[in-house]
């Protein structure tokens, strides 16, 4: 019956303190029946006893017998119904019985105890008349208490016995089952044995330890910090139950799996400086002069007015313009490595560049002769070049975000 029930009670205390223990499970048999009826609830109890829901017409059934009791065509379904999930349960548990596999205590189990939970939802509801037949509803009803203790005890003990065969092969799927057989048996006996110690230890051995780490293979120097800021990655809402990433390598801590930030290419262009130059016309007004006629005198318009033709000139300013480039790239892999069979499982490309340019503008000449969108231009000066080191950071920002994308991309790759 497990260790956490005493054996110098007596057996009526037993099947006490076992009801007690077992109530949340017997709560989670009644709810499992209650959801499978809820799925059929658009169906009559009659149409759902023919089916083979028997459960799903029962909970129908006893559902309108609450409001009403008098309804003999649902007293009628409740008992065929009752009797025949009963037959079921009953041909399933000696079936499961001669079959002689130890697995099977849990399944016994549990049907002993939606047995139980069945007639206890059909109790209340007695006595049910059926007044055309002249007579009582007849439910058989059955202590199970005994099966039920001896059932557990049995499941119980198989599953930590088979938990702990999983737990010596000391691999991470078997762990993964060990640990559900031993919350199984938690779930029977909250104190049984060392339980809690064997769930950590399948935990521990069930779980995929995860790092994530840099490496530099270009034999460039980066900018201090640069992998400390790069690996400042929070990883936490990837933590799963069976997976737990890491981003601060720990002495003595042995990792499943390693995502690497494999660098293969740093390079900081040289400073580049390119001078462009141009000229821009313009023809504006200059002046006037008289309109003569052959003898050499200023002609006239027919209001008496002097002829005056406009005179023109042209300006120009010639522009130097100076292009300043430089450009910084990373370049590399996100590699995720199997650090049990030293396997790449998978990679995928990562870059980034930061770029810098600047167009500065001077004139010589005429300002006048520009064009508007030129002139607005002059503004712009010669700027200095930003180091090396600081392009690489700021590369290295956009690279850092690029790389949290993909891994959770890739969540699914580790589990």
């Amino acid at each position: 019956m497990g260790n956490d029930i005493p054996k110098n009670i007596t057996f009526a205390q037993q099947i006490i303190l076992m009801k007690t223990k077992l109530t949340p499970y017997l709560k989670k048999i009644a709810v499992c029946i209650t959801i499978v009826s809820i799925f059929a609830s658009c169906s009559s109890s009659t149409k759902l006893m023919r089916s083979g829901n028997y459960d799903g017409a029962i909970y129908k059934a006893t559902k309108k017998l609450k409001r009403k009791k008098d309804k003999e065509k649902e007293i009628i379904t409740l008992e065929q119904a009752y009797q025949k999930a009963n037959e079921r349960d009953k041909e399933k548990i000696i079936f499961l019985k001669k079959e002689g596999k130890p697995e099977s205590w849990d399944l016994i189990f549990s049907t002993y105890a939606r047995m139980s939970q069945r007639q206890q939802n059909i109790k209340p509801l007695l006595p049910l008349r059926i007044a055309s037949q002249g007579r009582d509803a007849k439910f058989e009803f059955a202590n199970y208490d005994e099966e039920i203790i001896q059932a557990k005890k049995n499941a119980t003990e198989y599953f930590y016995a088979h938990a702990l065969t999983l737990l010596d092969k000391n691999n991470q799927s078997d762990a993964r089952q060990a640990y559900n057989e031993l919350l199984k048996v938690k779930s029977f006996s909250t104190n049984y044995k060392d339980v809690d110690k064997q769930l950590t230890r399948a935990k521990d051995i069930g779980t995929s330890y995860v790092l994530f780490k840099m490496k530099n293979a270009t034999g460039v120097p980066l900018p201090p910090n640069f992998e400390d800021e790069l690996t400042k990655i929070s990883l936490n809402e990837l933590n799963g139950e069976w997976v737990k990433y890491y981003t601060t390598e720990t002495k003595g801590m042995t990792y499943d799996y390693t995502i690497l930030v494999n660098m293969k290419n740093i390079n900081v262009s040289p400073e580049g400086v390119k001078e462009t130059n141009f000229t821009e016309t313009k023809t504006i007004p200059d002046g006037f002069t008289y309109a003569l006629d052959s003898k050499g005198n200023v002609m006239k318009d027919t209001a008496g007015n002097d002829i005056k033709i406009p005179k023109t000139k042209t300006i120009s300013c010639n522009v130097v313009e100076t292009y300043q480039t430089k450009k910084a790239i990373i370049a590399g892999t996100l590699d995720y490595i199997n650090n049990n069979t030293g396997q790449l499982i998978k990679t995928d490309p990562i870059a980034s560049e930061n770029f810098f340019e600047n167009r500065a503008y001077a004139a010589i000449g005429d300002l006048n002769a520009l064009k508007p969108e030129t002139a607005a231009k002059l503004g712009n000066r010669p700027m200095p070049f930003p180091p090396g080191f600081d392009m690489l950071l700021q590369a290295g920002g956009v690279l850092k975000g690029m790389v949290k994308n993909i891994i959770v991309n890739n969540k699914g790759v580790i589990y």
